[in-house]
């Protein structure tokens, strides 16, 4: 009766011969060559869109750039006015002109690699010119 066992389980495993190849069938052969076609198609659609994201954010960026050049102005008119502050406006002016010049200056792609070294840096920097931002308009 052991060896009945033995014999009935040994029936079903089948060895495979590795000299012999087996062909894919048609439909798997289809079915790969959909795939690596979709998977070009979403590459390709990827790009475009990044081109296309990229074209935007360079044209917010030049609009930007302006505003900021515009609060740069604004700053050392303040300063005109205040002789308390003057060094901090100066300060700030100095720093907002440098911004508006690395805006202009520079594409989107470099500027967001900047920010992928330097997310910290960014965040300070945004809400230091927020903040001055919300001083000036508050005078």
């Amino acid at each position: 009766m052991n060896q009945q066992k033995h014999d009935s389980i040994g029936a079903g495993s089948q060895k495979v011969d590795p000299s012999r190849t087996v062909e894919a069938s048609p439909v798997a052969t289809q079915t790969k060559e959909m795939a690596r076609a979709g998977t070009e198609q979403v590459k390709q659609l990827g790009q475009s869109v990044k081109e296309r994201a990229l074209k935007e954010l360079d044209t917010q960026r030049e609009r930007f750039a302006g505003e900021v050049e515009k609060l740069a102005g604004s700053l050392e008119k303040q300063r005109g006015e205040s002789e308390a502050l003057s060094p901090i406006l100066d300060l700030a002016a100095t720093a907002t002109r440098k911004l508006s010049a690395t805006l202009s200056d520079r594409s989107a792609e470099d500027l967001f690699r900047g920010i992928t070294r330097s997310p910290v840096g960014v965040l300070a920097g945004s809400f230091a010119l927020g903040f001055l931002a919300l001083r000036l308009f508050k005078a």
